[in-house]
């Protein structure tokens, strides 16, 4: 998806970024260099549980997991515009809360 040129942003716990560092270090660092991909890491102790997001232009998609991390079945898919906006103020949020992985 990075070598499509769209732009992108990759938010993750510290968690996920060091399993992406320990397994595919090497094309993480690739992913990073290209202009169109911001990749953030999300500041927190490792303990929050956020949900995986896709958001585009028209589609929504957001998958959640229970208290202990795992897969829940619990799953939001829309092409609604307000739950497009929704979705961007929930994306904003975890943005703020994140910092930006310089390659």
């Amino acid at each position: 998806m990075a070598e499509s040129g769209k732009e992108m942003t990759f938010i993750v716990t510290p968690k996920v970024y060091d399993r992406f560092v320990e397994d595919h270090e090497k094309r993480l660092k690739e992913i990073i260099k290209k202009e169109n991909v911001t990749f953030m890491i999300l500041n927190d102790k490792g303990d929050t549980i956020v949900p995986s997001m896709t958001l585009t232009d028209v589609f929504t998609y957001i998958y959640f997991f229970n208290n202990d991390g795992v897969y829940d079945n619990k799953i939001i898919v829309s092409l609604d515009d307000s739950t497009r906006s929704w979705a961007k103020e929930l994306y904003k949020y975890y943005k703020k809360q994140s910092t930006a992985i310089e390659s």
